[in-house]
């Protein structure tokens, strides 16, 4: 059975870009708490778009 791993474990295996795609999604869901009409699939799609060749 595998060992679990835990979220720091998860956090060290990303990469870079991966890494800055995480961090700019939960910049972008930190932003929706203060919007309740906030829509931020435009803003997802966007971040996606400058991290895939």
């Amino acid at each position: 059975m595998a060992e679990a791993r835990n979220e720091r474990q998860v956090l060290n295996e990303l990469t870079k870009e991966e890494q800055h795609l995480l961090r700019r999604v939960l910049e972008i869901e930190r932003s929706k708490l203060h919007l309740s009409t906030y829509d931020a699939t435009d803003d997802l799609l966007t971040v996606v778009k400058e991290i895939l060749p």
